[in-house]
């Protein structure tokens, strides 16, 4: 068996390394080619093989997790809304792989093969990575069976029962996680500057993350318990209850400190930009360069290759030289949290004021056949970025809307218009087309400027894709916004080179004001002091209150397209269940649908100005994309089932009496 997983390994290796930094640098000679025993008998085998390790961790770097939730959507497929972005990334190779090559450095530091220190190091890397696979195991399946050693040496011929270890219950299993990174974070050293290999300010950190996981879901199972009558449930593997939560809480605040205190990491850009537009700058440009101040733990694309980045489909269709993009919208819902400055940089109200009589929660629906009368009741603004540019800086570094310059590029995102007479025209159909021999569509002109129905001439545009005979229709936004944050506007590449912040220095912050909102444990002064510095850092002056609800609010703005609203909606129990939201649930939205505003320009007045009614997405062919909306979440689908149990001798979840019901 010995050799079985040195020849695995070294095919991999032979296949590419996964990138770690500098883990490569000055490694003695081309892994692919040396000699199994070389592997686990040099230090540069070793380093190879942890090096390849590092690529079961289960960071969704620039996934489409976001739009599972209420805050984006794909542009080319239906509704989506779930647990598709929670990783579950576990299987018995990769524990096979990390046991085996503990197992090796145990032998190695008893040969002199390495030192005493580096024996620590390397330990403490693959201990974090096992538990980072563990904590995207156990978010996903519940208790997970805790394998702890290779168990090449339990193929005894006769049943191999040592090879079935059973699943642990699911307290069990975060306990034992949470223990496995205090294991990591004390061998692990404080980093090396540049480095992007795990460290101990990445062990505290994903324990942060792992303890606030175990403490929500405790606190809130109640909220929407799984079926009881599964047998998973009463034997405790997808089980948590309130009683526990208090001590993960407790846990939360120790290890958040830990990194608070150390002065290793800060917040980008620091708390107290001179302005707003200096805020926006540094909230650009964190995104652009991986700054290890704020970063504790990521991932750095260089290349822009398939093999080595992620595919950017998110980018406006105006910029993105033919790829096959513009897939990817943010929703009304998401710009709706973002708040507006007052005149000293207070929060003011939130919600895009799109009517005159205030009634925000009207929405468009489906087909439109409108009057001018019908429109009346729409406020009217000067440009159509107007209603965005007083939002909170977040807003405006990370997100593209109506009217904003990218790229050296004014994006046009417009879904019609009034004419000059009154008619009105929401997606038409008849402008889409060119005109042969000009290449142009029809406009019609203002005071020597010409307007068009969606704000640019024929492909001139990035969003809505009801122009028909345009070869390109579907890459557009189906909604009016859509993400800025990573991508890089000097240059479209169709893979991503920007970095990845997997566990960034603000969401240490965020957790330690929320353990405190819910628990009472920690330091009130610390924690309102975490959460303010989170929005001053955005610009504003003022400071809130640590309650739960305002930690919620700056979960959702200071992590868009970072994945990370999924699992505060999964471990706090709080995907939208029709029957059960209610307007103040973090998760809430009207009917359970997906918004979006449809910019308008109006030429009847005495001057262009444009409107914004509230739509739900329509696409343009009905049949084929329906509209969002609807869309809701069973509590009996918290966990998956688990893969192979029958072969693994496991118990399945979601079943009674071994019968599979979901």
């Amino acid at each position: 068996m010995k050799k079985v997983f040195i020849y695995i390994m070294a095919a991999a290796l032979s296949l590419g390394l996964t990138s770690c930094d500098k883990i490569f640098d000055n490694l003695e000679g081309d892994l692919s080619k040396m000699s199994a025993e070389n592997l686990l008998s040099s230090e540069a085998g070793l380093k190879g093989l942890l090096a390849n390790l590092y690529g079961y961790i289960p960071m969704n770097a620039l996934s489409t997790a976001d739009r599972s939730t209420f805050f984006a959507q794909s542009s080319r497929d239906g509704v989506s809304y779930g647990m598709s972005g929670i990783p579950g990334w576990w299987n018995y190779t990769q524990m096979r792989s990390i046991n085996k090559f503990l197992e090796a450095l145990d032998s190695a530091v008893e040969k002199g093969i390495i030192t005493e220190q580096n024996y620590n190091i390397y330990r403490g890397e693959a201990l974090f990575i096992r538990a980072y696979c563990y904590y995207g195991g156990v978010m996903t399946y519940g208790g997970m069976p805790i394998v702890e050693k290779s168990l090449d040496n339990e193929y005894d011929g006769q049943g191999n029962a040592g090879l079935f270890i059973p699943r642990s219950t699911e307290k069990d299993t975060w306990d034992w996680i949470i223990a496995q990174l205090d294991e990591a974070a004390s061998l692990l050293p404080e980093g090396e500057s540049g480095s992007m290999r795990a460290n101990k300010y990445s062990a505290l950190g994903l324990q942060t993350r792992v303890a606030l996981a175990a403490a929500s879901i405790s606190k809130y199972w109640d909220k929407s318990p799984v079926d009881p009558s599964y047998l998973a449930v009463q034997q405790k593997l997808t089980y948590m209850e309130k009683s526990y939560a208090d001590a993960y809480y407790a846990k939360v605040v120790e290890a958040a400190a830990k990194i608070i205190n150390s002065g290793k990491h800060g917040l980008y850009g620091g708390t107290n930009p001179g302005s707003i537009q200096a805020a926006k700058d540094n909230l650009i440009n964190m995104f652009q360069t991986f700054q290890f101040d704020e970063g504790l733990f990521g991932k750095s694309y260089k290349s822009g290759s398939a093999t080595t980045g992620n595919n950017q489909d998110w980018g406006p269709n105006q910029v993105v030289n033919g790829y096959l993009v513009g897939r990817g919208a943010a929703t009304l819902n998401i710009v709706d949290e973002y708040d507006y400055y007052t005149a000293s940089r207070g929060k003011a109200g939130r919600k895009v004021e799109t009517r005159n009589d205030g009634n925000e929660k009207a929405y468009l629906d489906g087909e439109y056949w409108l009057t001018a009368q019908d429109m009346s009741v729409y406020k009217r603004y000067d440009s159509v970025d107007a209603p965005f540019l007083n939002k909170d800086a977040r807003f405006q570094a990370w997100f593209i809307y109506p009217g904003t310059t990218y790229a050296n590029t004014l994006i046009h995102i417009q879904g019609g218009w009034i004419k000059p007479d009154g008619t009105v025209e929401i997606y038409p159909l008849d402008n889409g087309v060119a005109d042969a021999t000009t290449g142009k569509v029809s406009g019609i002109e203002v005071d020597g400027v010409t307007y068009y129905p969606y704000g640019g001439e024929v492909t001139n545009n990035s969003a809505f894709y009801k122009n028909i005979n345009d070869i390109n229709a579907t890459n557009r936004y189906d909604y009016a916004f859509g993400q800025r944050k990573m991508l890089d506007e000097k240059g479209y590449n169709q893979f991503a080179q920007t970095p990845w912040y997997d566990i960034r220095y603000a969401e240490i912050l965020l957790s330690y004001a929320e353990a405190y909102a819910e628990s009472g444990k920690g330091d009130a002064a610390v924690a309102k002091k975490a959460l303010n510095d989170v929005r001053k850092r955005a610009g504003f002056t003022d400071e809130i209150e640590v309650t739960v609800d305002n930690v919620m609010h700056e979960w959702k703005v200071e992590f868009p397209f970072e994945n990370q609203w999924q699992k505060v909606l999964h471990r706090r129990r709080a995907y939208y269940d029709k029957t059960n939201s209610k307007e103040g649930d973090i998760e809430w939205s009207l009917d359970g649908k997906k918004f979006t505003v449809i910019p308008m320009v109006d030429l009847s007045g005495d001057k262009p100005q444009y409107i914004f009614p509230r739509a739900v997405s329509y696409f343009g062919h009905s049949t084929k994309y329906p509209n969002h909306g609807n869309i809701t979440f069973s509590s009996n689908g918290w966990y998956s089932g688990i893969p192979n149990h029958a072969k693994n001798q496991l118990q399945n979840n979601n079943t009674t009496n071994g019968i599979v019901e979901l």
